[in-house]
């Protein structure tokens, strides 16, 4: 996608609604006094942020990368208590440094990120703090400050804030009547401080090193002098690194600290490198990665390497070498289930379905609630012409990953392939829903419709989607 032309028209997008719904002059503005900003409000913000995001960038909505980020979200989410929300976290395909609460319990994280992250650890730190800015509310907060604008208009200002670069970013916090938005969307010293608090207490809990938010504030910090002449986007809603380094270092001088477990990085090395290779050109990163395979002693001292060259040769469709090098790391890791799972996977994609199909169905014997193995068994099952028991599996997952738009894809084609046309076409429009085209989602509605009876157990169904888009469109 062509990132500079989604800026340039979410940049005029977000000035003419803002400038048709508030009714205000551009120059001179100050918001309305604000009013309480209620949860079924932030829920529809939240709904509309997510259709803009889905519509303008790239989810990478991948089983795998969704069950191991929101495994790490749901470890704090336990410590914090009680919430409003049923939380969601997504990763962006993404360049830039940036990672975001959103309203309504939405954590987003950009691949750039993660690319800078070096530890599970450092990533849980900007994922705690997230959810102690959502937790705490400051996002609702930091809304009713800006006054009471309708959801759209929330929302783009949002997507405008936290998805901006460039341009965009200068053009939205500077001067204009979008500026004196955007500047009170913005966290404030409390609200970080606040949330950095939280997650330094929620990572002592889980026997984490709070030193690994010192390491993320200072990678922030390289970030920005590096930015010297643009505002990188985390710094537009999370200001002054510096002073957060001071006071997150004074608390672990004077903190007596718990004992903190040694992490196992295997989890969070191998999520950095499959996210590396579905966001990056592999081409590039070959080379580097041969490299350090060839040092004397890779295998033993950092294996790990060895997976992220089998990821980046499966992205190439180099099959044979990608199994020659994920065999390796499973001589070093033979207890890892996980791996089988990726060998299942590069069988698959080779055409070795046979082979692909009893790995993965030996996986599920030991581990029938590993998300990513089951979504590849239910695509061996698919390709052997045993769509019957795919299907099942498909429907098993979507409702433990209710936000994968691939899955209703697939159950839609494989139920409209059994005979159900009206099953199969309300799930392709959950797929396009969540694709983020209402166009296509409301066309398949339509055909779900035609014959079918509204005693039908779908019916409601179909009618409580349709209201669905059609809020989510009228906002």
């Amino acid at each position: 996608m062509n990132h500079n032309k989604t800026f340039q028209r979410l940049t005029a997008t977000i000035l003419c609604t803002v400038f048709l719904l508030g009714n205000v002059p551009l120059t001179g503005f100050s918001p309305p006094p604000a009013q309480a900003f209620s949860i079924g409000e932030e829920r529809e913000v939240g709904e509309k942020l997510l259709s803009i995001i889905r519509k303008e960038f790239t989810l990478l909505d991948d089983p795998d990368l969704t069950e191991y980020v929101t495994n790490l979200g749901r470890q704090t989410l336990q410590l914090a208590g009680p919430q409003f929300f049923n939380y969601h976290f997504f990763i962006i395909d993404n360049k830039e440094f940036n990672a975001f609460a959103a309203p309504s319990g939405l954590i987003f994280f950009h691949s750039g990120l993660i690319d800078l992250c070096d530890t599970e650890g450092e990533l849980v730190s900007v994922l705690a703090h997230e959810i102690g800015h959502a937790a705490s509310r400051h996002i609702a907060d930091r809304i009713n400050k800006s006054g009471k604008l309708n959801a759209t208009t929330t929302a783009l200002m949002l997507a405008g804030l936290l998805l901006g670069q460039g341009a965009l970013s200068q053009a939205l916090v500077t001067g204009s009547m979008a500026g004196g938005l955007t500047a009170n969307l913005k966290f404030s010293r409390e609200d970080e401080e606040e949330a950095d608090r939280l997650a330094y207490k929620w990572m002592l809990e889980e026997n984490r090193d709070p030193a690994d938010i010192v390491n993320m504030l200072k990678k922030m910090r390289r970030v920005s002098r590096y930015h010297r002449k643009q505002v990188p986007t985390y710094l537009l809603t999370h200001p002054e690194p510096e002073n957060r380094i001071g006071y997150i270092e004074d608390i672990i001088l004077q903190d007596p600290q718990k004992k903190i477990q040694t992490p196992d990085e295997f989890a969070y090395q191998r999520f950095k490198y499959r996210t590396q290779a579905l966001t990056r050109d592999t081409q590039s990163i070959l080379p580097i990665l041969k490299n350090k395979a060839e040092e004397p002693g890779a295998l033993r001292n950092d294996p790990m390497i060895f997976f992220g060259l089998s990821q980046a040769y499966l992205a190439n469709r180099d099959y044979p070498k990608a199994e020659e090098t994920l065999l390796k790391v499973i001589t070093r890791y033979p207890d890892k289930q996980i791996l089988k799972t990726d060998l299942g996977r590069i069988k698959l994609e080779a055409g070795e379905t046979k082979s692909a199909l009893e790995i993965f169905q030996e996986i599920n014997r030991v581990d029938p609630e590993g998300a990513y193995n089951t979504y590849y068994l239910a695509k061996a099952l698919q390709q052997a012409g045993k769509a019957a028991q795919a299907v099942l599996l498909y429907e098993s997952l979507s409702e433990r990953l209710p936000t994968y738009a691939k899955l209703y894809q697939e159950i839609g084609k494989i139920r409209a392939s059994l005979g159900d046309t009206a099953l199969g076409h309300y799930n392709l429009a959950l797929y396009h829903y969540y694709e983020g085209s209402s166009l296509s989602a409301r066309y398949h509605l339509e055909q779900a419709t035609k014959g079918l009876s509204e005693k039908s157990p779908l019916f409601p169904k179909i009618k409580e989607l349709k209201n669905k888009i059609d809020r989510i469109d009228k906002m």
